[in-house]
């Protein structure tokens, strides 16, 4: 369940069937050949190799070193700081569509979605500073945010398809993808979206028998993530034309046209309150774990000592929370600074990619440096295929990895400054590569 609800994400299904239509369907298929099936392969391996506590950072750290270690968790921990402006975005403008398609408009309203973003976004971070008693609740309620309005949309548009056929005809898109830059660079998000599997273990001092439990979980939440994306960008595809799917309400767009043909008028709003929900409390569960990397940081000295601190009432890493919300804020900031809505969710969708996959890169370079050189040990599920198998799914998952990186790069179709899109998106990523190096040098010495 931590896998697939740290993964899952209703706005790729807007990604993939507004951008690409039935087209999509194989390239979700081949996402998980290639991305998912390999990282999943590499994480059992590592996972039962050395069942500790960090990670892709600890494997980074036995493989190549400190430095490398740092820079991997680094980068789990910045890509956060980007991933919450992005996932507010799409958050805002479900609350928007709930007051109904008079205020539609708002959604292309620089200003009122990044003032908005901001209250919402210190709101989870004032919850986790008062600790997890009350950042729980948000969680809680994200949860169900995110399932019933995933399940009420794959039913309803299933059973719209079977009623009046599919709003989306399949041979206006086909299900072959055109071949071009375009399509690569979408395949990247494609990827991107069944990352996650990180996560469980970054915990695997706190998971009973993760020799045994951490690799039955990707198998068995592999195949469910899989059939979620398909099936529900399948039904997104049924209930609207391909045309009328938005990039940040698209789902309860859909909702509503279904319950149109029903009848009935309550669930296209109510799903959007659930979905906004949603969005709030993946970023308070993800702001309350990836705090804990700057806190750990700070008692190692690699950051400031101050990070390592704990409010002294409600016992949370608040300087650690403080600064990530200083730092996302900013980022939010930045995002709208010369740029519309539309561009600023994508550049901080890119950016998201580009950080997150570094650590990645990572993952299948260990794999390859520790499981070729090692080979298997006692207590061991090695890649299959022995030696050559490792090398090969190492290669895969790295060339994947890599190529999504480089075409992440490339602005979207439609971005009004490609220029402007460049440089926030390459300047940005360097600025934090950058820093990142200057902290490690700065906790080398104090050590």
């Amino acid at each position: 369940m931590l896998n697939v609800v740290a993964i899952v994400g209703l706005r790729w299904w807007l990604t993939s069937a507004g951008g690409y239509g039935w087209a999509s369907l194989p390239l979700w298929i081949l996402a998980f050949i290639c991305f998912f099936v390999p990282s999943g392969l590499a994480v059992i391996d590592l996972t039962t190799r050395y069942p500790e506590e960090g990670g892709i950072y600890a494997w980074t750290k036995r493989a190549f070193g400190d430095d490398h270690g740092f820079i991997a968790g680094w980068c789990l921990w910045t890509n956060n700081l980007v991933y919450f402006p992005h996932l507010l975005i799409f958050t805002v403008g479900n609350f928007i569509f709930m007051f109904g398609p008079q205020y539609a408009e708002l959604e292309n309203n620089a200003t009122l979605m990044a003032s908005v973003s901001l209250v919402l976004f210190w709101v989870a971070v004032l919850m986790n500073v008062r600790g997890l008693r009350y950042g729980r609740w948000l969680n809680n309620l994200g949860a169900l945010g995110t399932w019933f309005p995933a399940m009420l949309l794959i039913l309803l548009g299933t059973w719209a398809g079977l009623r009046y056929g599919s709003a989306t005809p399949l041979a206006d898109s086909g299900l072959v993808p055109v071949l071009g830059l375009g399509t690569v660079a979408f395949f990247s998000q494609i990827c991107f979206a069944y990352s996650g599997l990180d996560l469980g273990p970054l915990m695997a001092g706190e998971i009973i028998n993760p020799r045994r439990n951490v690799p039955r979980a990707i198998l068995i939440s592999g195949v469910i993530i899989t059939l979620i994306y398909i099936l529900g960008t399948a039904a997104l595809l049924m209930a609207l034309p391909q045309n009328d799917i938005g990039v940040l309400s698209g789902v309860g767009v859909a909702i509503a046209a279904v319950q149109d043909k029903m009848g009935f008028g309550f669930l296209a709003g109510s799903s959007a309150l659930l979905i906004a929900l949603g969005g709030m409390g993946g970023i308070s569960s993800w702001l309350a774990g990836s705090s804990r990397i700057p806190y750990v940081a700070g008692i190692d000295r690699y950051l400031p000592a101050s990070f390592g601190r704990v409010h002294p009432r409600y016992g949370s890493p608040h300087v650690a929370l403080l600064l990530t919300g200083s730092i996302s804020s900013l980022l939010i900031l930045m995002s709208f600074a010369g740029a519309g809505v539309r561009d600023a969710y994508f550049l901080l969708a890119d950016f998201t990619i580009v950080v997150y996959f570094i650590p990645y890169c990572y993952l299948f370079a260990a794999l390859i440096r520790l499981g070729v050189s090692e080979g298997v040990t006692e207590g061991v599920i090695p890649v299959p295929g022995g030696r050559v198998g490792t090398l090969a799914v190492g290669l895969i998952g790295f060339l994947t990895t890599a190529i999504a990186i480089v075409f992440a790069l490339i602005p979207p179709e439609g971005t009004e400054n490609r220029w402007l899109f460049e440089v926030k998106i390459i300047g940005g990523c360097a600025l934090l590569l950058f820093l990142g190096w200057l902290f490690y040098r700065r906790g080398r010495r104090a050590a």
